[in-house]
């Protein structure tokens, strides 16, 4: 019988319900959270009808900002508990105190960027990741790959279309400005500078059963540039008409 990677102690977690202890996180997590995003560097929501209300999906966005994680889980109403994010395997799951202390406090999928002998497949972060959607959660994921600096935006890889095509479930784009001068790269504290964040309508996967892998591929580098102009003209509407008022 074929080995699970759902079966490994080490993330067998995120395929089952959030024990208590996380829940009692997740609650004082939103509601400081909440406080901040309201009162202190108040976010403005645009087009939260958009958000898929029976079905699990992948929001992504621009990155610049410690906050943006926040942000987005914010917008959504859902709470930080319904939301996971990709985490490299070798730094925050094959240290044991890493592991064990923040599996309690934040839904990390597991995704290597070593290649070795303990490394895992990308097949098994996907099996992982569809496990922890199929609870009913989300996944946010940075086509950007890390933070840029404030007001410029990186160019998109294809990881996150990669896993919309592969899971086969939905892209949820975003665009926020503000959070790069709320709390920039580089810098310990939050100033009070309003934030904007506008969701757009899903993106459905293209159905991949039959590709070849050169069609896949034409596919994945297609919808990758397609998502990537997409937020960077909101971005920039976002930006005009901030500048405007």
């Amino acid at each position: 019988m074929k080995y699970s990677i759902l079966e490994d102690p080490r993330y067998k977690h995120l395929a089952e319900p959030k024990s208590i202890l996380f829940q009692i996180f997740s609650f004082i997590f939103d509601l400081y959270a909440n406080t901040v995003l309201t009162f202190y560097t108040p976010v403005k929501v645009i087009g939260r009808e958009n958000i898929p209300k029976d079905q699990p999906f992948i929001f992504v966005s621009n990155h610049n900002s410690h906050m943006d994680i926040a942000i987005l889980a914010y917008a959504t109403r859902m709470g930080y508990e319904k939301f996971g994010f990709l985490a490299a395997k070798d730094y925050w799951f094959d240290n044991n105190f890493r592991r064990r202390f923040f599996k309690n406090l934040i839904n990390l999928i597991p995704i290597s960027r070593k290649q070795n002998p303990e490394s895992l497949d990308l097949e098994d972060t996907m099996t992982l990741s569809k496990a922890f959607m199929e609870l009913g959660n989300n996944i946010i994921i940075f086509p950007e790959g890390s933070r840029g600096e404030a007001g410029k935006m990186q160019r998109f890889r294809k990881g996150a279309v990669k896993f919309s095509m592969g899971l086969d479930v939905p892209i949820l784009p975003a665009a926020i400005i503000g959070a790069d001068k709320a709390w920039p790269k580089g810098e310990k504290w939050m100033q009070s500078v309003p934030i904007t964040v506008k969701i757009l309508p899903l993106i459905e996967p293209p159905k991949t059963k039959n590709l070849s892998d050169t069609a896949f591929n034409k596919a994945l580098s297609k919808l990758t540039k397609e998502l990537e102009e997409k937020i960077t003209k909101e971005v920039e509407e976002l930006e005009k008409n901030s500048s405007s008022d």
